[in-house]
C-alpha cells in the first residue's frame, strides 16, 4: 500500500521519558535537599559513574554547561584554539567563545561525523589547546584514532556526547575514549532531566578542578568559577531514569532493527557505522544517494515524519553569521550535512508508526 492511500499522521518528535521511579525520587529530594550540592545529586553522579565505569562524574545544568566545565579543566590563555568539527551544534562552540577561545574548523572524514585526520594535523598549532569531537545522533566514529593521534602531541581530547549515551566503539562505550567528556540531558535527549548535562573524566585532579569551577572556584577566592550545578529536583530525575537506560536503549535497537529491515529504497542508506561501532538508535540516519538530501527532507516532513536535518536546516557552522571570521574550506562538512536527513525511534513509536514511516520512505523518489 502506498503513502498515497494511508492516512498521514503526525509521528512524534521523541517520547515521554517519565518512569515508575520519579515521584518516590522527587518526593526524596523535596525532603532532603534541593540544591547542587545535596546527598541526592551524589548519588546521580555515582549512579552514572558505576553504569558507565568512570570515577568521576560532575553534574551540571546543561549540556553547553558540560562543554564550559570540560574547556575549564584545562591549562589554556585567551586566544588559544580549540578544534572541532563545523557540523556539530552550536552549543558547542559558544563556551569556547565564552571563555576566550578561538575555534578552529576541522573537516569530517567523508561520509562521518568524525574528523579527518589529515585535516586535523593541519589544524594543529602552537595554540592548540583542546580538540573536541561531536558524534551526532547516537552514531560512532573513531575517537579512538583522534585520541591516539593527540595523546602522542599532548593535546587533551574532549567528547560531546550529547547524542551518544550508551553509543559503542571496539566493545566498549564511546565514553570512555578520551580525556573529558561531555553529556546533555535536555528533554529531546536520549535521557532527560529537563535541564541538565554531566562531565566525566578519569583524572582527580581534573574532576576537581572542574567542580570547583562549577561551584564559583568553591568560593575560596583562589580560582574563577560560575555556579553550574544541576540542582535537586532534575538530579532526582536523572537518578530515577539512568535505572532505566538499558531498557530504553533496548527498545530504540528494536525499532532500529524494525525499520531497517522494512527499508528497501535504494534512493538513501543508512549512514555508515565504523567497524566494531554500535549506534544507539538515538535517531535513524539515513543518507541521499547522488541526489541533494534537502528533497529527501522535505518530502519526509511533508508527511508528518521529523528530521532534525529540516528542524534545525543544519549546515557548516562558519556559515553563520556570528562564525563567519572561523571559515576554513571544509568540503566533506558541507557535503555530508546536505546529504542527511534524520528520523526518530524514540520507545513511544507503535508498531503502526514504524510501518507508516518505512512505507513512506520506501515510496520516496528523489526528482
Amino acid at each position: 500500500m502506498s503513502t498515497s492511500t494511508l492516512a498521514r499522521r503526525a509521528i512524534a518528535e521523541t517520547c515521554a521519558h517519565d518512569t515508575a521511579d520519579d515521584l518516590p525520587e522527587l518526593a526524596r529530594a523535596l525532603r532532603s535537599g534541593l540544591t547542587g550540592t545535596s546527598d541526592i545529586v551524589a548519588e546521580y553522579e555515582a549512579a552514572l559513574a558505576r553504569l558507565y565505569d568512570i570515577p568521576h562524574v560532575i553534574a551540571v545544568s546543561s549540556g553547553a554547561a558540560s562543554v564550559n566545565a570540560a574547556l575549564a579543566g584545562l591549562d589554556f590563555a585567551t586566544g588559544d584554539e580549540v578544534i572541532l568539527a563545523p557540523t556539530c551544534p552550536i552549543c558547542t562552540v559558544l563556551p569556547i567563545l565564552a571563555l576566550g577561545l578561538v575555534p578552529v574548523f576541522c573537516d569530517v572524514a567523508p561520509d562521518s561525523f568524525g574528523l579527518d585526520h589529515d585535516d586535523l594535523l593541519r589544524c594543529i598549532g602552537p595554540r592548540t589547546c583542546a580538540v573536541i569531537e561531536v558524534p551526532m545522533w547516537g552514531y560512532p566514529v573513531r575517537s579512538d584514532l583522534s585520541w591516539e593521534l593527540l595523546r602522542r602531541r599532548g593535546i587533551p581530547l574532549i567528547q560531546d556526547l550529547a547524542h551518544c549515551h550508551l553509543t559503542r566503539l571496539n566493545g566498549s562505550w564511546l565514553a570512555r575514549i578520551g580525556d573529558i567528556c561531555c553529556f546533555s540531558t535536555h528533554d529531546c535527549k536520549f535521557m532527560s532531566t529537563g535541564e541538565g548535562g554531566f562531565v566525566m573524566t578519569r583524572d582527580r585532579k581534573r574532576a576537581e578542578r572542574i567542580r570547583a569551577y562549577t561551584r564559583f572556584g568553591n568560593l575560596s577566592g583562589e580560582t574563577v568559577g560560575i555556579n553550574l550545578k544541576l540542582g535537586g529536583l532534575q538530579a532526582a530525575l536523572g537518578l530515577a531514569r539512568s535505572r532505566q537506560l538499558e531498557t530504553h536503549l533496548a527498545a530504540r535497537l528494536r525499532n532500529r532493527r524494525r525499520l531497517l529491515a522494512a527499508l528497501d529504497n535504494p534512493a538513501f542508506r543508512e549512514l555508515p557505522i565504523p567497524d566494531q561501532g554500535e549506534a544507539n538508535g538515538y535517531a535513524l540516519m539515513l543518507q541521499a544517494v547522488a541526489h541533494d538530501g534537502r528533497q529527501l527532507v522535505r518530502y519526509q516532513m511533508e508527511r508528518g515524519i521529523p528530521s532534525d536535518i529540516g528542524k534545525y536546516d543544519n549546515q557548516p557552522l562558519f556559515q553563520l553569521p556570528m562564525l563567519a571570521r572561523y571559515r576554513r574550506d571544509c568540503p566533506n562538512a558541507a557535503s555530508l550535512l546536505r546529504s542527511l536527513t534524520t528520523v526518530p525511534l524514540h520507545p513511544d513509536l507503535s508498531e503502526d508508526d514504524l510501518d507508516y514511516i518505512a512505507r513512506t520512505l520506501n515510496d520516496y523518489t528523489p526528482l
